[in-house]
Parts: structure tokens; sequence; C-alpha cells
């Protein structure tokens, strides 16, 4: 009887465990769908730093907005004087049903030619206005576009993550895949690594002052450094808020063209 009710309760743990265990899919898409309310607005600092330690500072403002299942977001730039003005708008959509990326659409204004453009699938990989961050990396990147995989559980700053590999299904993505260390507690992203064609580490993501704003988590301060030119960004968040109100129109073209969104 005791070896019965040992087998029973070693079966019962096995399944308590397989309840529990999640699969790379679902890792990713917990991660993706972490709330952060029907608004948000923030303003941020950006230092760019070269290989010599010169630095310069610009500083936008960005805006997001949820209309219906349409994640929509508005960025302009406030200072140095070169860039004041520069704004980018980008909806980003649901996947289709069949679970394929649906691409978003962007556009960017420059107001020194008075005209905005569409940013392109094959242009969301470049660099966004000189940072080390990419046009992709400024918005919210479609499940669709990778398929996933657990590659092992690490500690990083203390926190238990899981080491998740995003591989693109784009085999021409200037970035063929990334490994994100997401917070097994929370699903918060809190480093990152992303390879080139080549399969060669191209970039690093530093994520710090993690902390939760009206009980949405948030990464105030993130340092993305690209290795080839040893360049790195610090971007670091301010004056945050959440459901607060937002004019519609500042997600609209129109807004770019008429330098509505400050």
């Amino acid at each position: 009887m005791r070896k019965i009710t040992l087998f029973c309760a070693a079966i019962m743990l096995l399944l308590g465990t397989a309840g529990f265990a999640q699969t790379a899919d679902e890792i990713a898409k917990s991660s993706y769908n972490l709330p952060n309310g029907k608004t948000s607005s923030y303003t941020a600092t950006l230092t760019l730093i070269d290989k010599a330690g010169k630095s310069r500072v610009r500083e936008i403002a960005q805006y997001n907005m949820k209309d219906g299942d349409v994640k929509k977001c508005v960025t302009v730039f406030r200072s140095p004087k070169d860039v004041a003005g520069v704004s980018y708008l980008s909806f980003d959509y649901p996947d289709n049903p069949d679970g394929s990326a649906k691409d978003s659409d962007s556009w960017l204004y420059l107001p020194a030619m008075k005209k905005v453009r569409r940013v392109s699938g094959s242009s969301k990989d470049d660099d966004f206005q000189g940072t080390d961050f990419t046009y992709d990396d400024m918005g919210d990147r479609s499940l669709g576009k990778d398929t996933f995989a657990i590659l092992g559980e690490e500690t990083v700053d203390g926190v238990s993550c899981w080491k998740l590999e995003y591989t693109a299904k784009d085999k021409s993505a200037k970035i063929s895949r990334r490994i994100l260390w997401i917070g097994k507690d929370n699903y918060v992203t809190y480093k990152g690594e992303y390879y080139d064609k080549q399969n060669k580490l191209f970039k690093t993501m530093e994520c710090q002052d993690i902390v939760q704003i009206d009980g949405y988590w948030t990464t105030k301060k993130m340092i993305m450094t690209t290795l080839t030119t040893n360049h790195k960004t610090v971007y670091e968040m301010k004056d945050i808020q959440y459901d607060n109100d937002i004019n519609p129109a500042f997600f609209t073209v129109s807004a770019l063209e008429r330098e509505q969104v400050k």
C-alpha cells in the first residue's frame, strides 16, 4: 500500500509540474501582452556616446494609445535644434488569424523638408535617428515575425529569468535572432542580445531601474550598445504617466504635418 501511495504521489507531482510548465510561445506572448495602460506618456533623454566617449544628448516626448487591438505611438524630438520637431508615428496591429505577422504602419516627419514619408518594412531595421535603437525597436515587434525557444534559465541582478530565443522568420532580416532574459515572476525583459545574419553578436541591451508605476511594470532606463562601432545609446525615461488624457488627434499623419505634437 505504501508503494502505491508513493507512486501516486509521484505521478501527481509530475502532473502538477507539467501543469505549471510554460512553453516558449506562452512566455513570449505573456511578455508581449504585459499591461501598460489604455494610454501612457513620458519624456526621455537619449544620450549617444561614441567610441571616444563623446556624448550628444537628445530629448523626446512619447505618447501611446490603444485603439481597440491597435497600438498607436507617436514620438517627437524636442531638442537639440537640429532634430527638434522630427516626429515618428507607428500603428502596431495584432497578428493575422493564422498567426502570421501583420506589418505595422509607420510615418516619419522631417520639419526641414516639411514632409511626411512612410517608413517601409525594409527600413525598420535602420537606426532610429542616429541612435543604437532601430525603428523596429521603437515599437512592439509582432510575435508572428519570430519563432521561440527556451535556452535555459539564468539570474539577472538577482531576478530569476527565462533565457528566451527569438529567431526571425525573415531570413533577410538584419537581426537574425535575439536572446532576451525575461523575468519569471513578471515577464519583464531584463537584458538582451541581438545577433546579425552571420549569427555574430551585434548589439547588447541592458535594462535598469525597473519599477512599478500605478501597477504597471516600467523600465526607466535602457542601454543599447552596438559592438561593431562601440557606440551606445542610453535611454532614460521620466515624467511617466499611465491612463492619462491624450488627444486622439495626435495619432494622425496630419498632426505630424501640422507639427501639432510637442
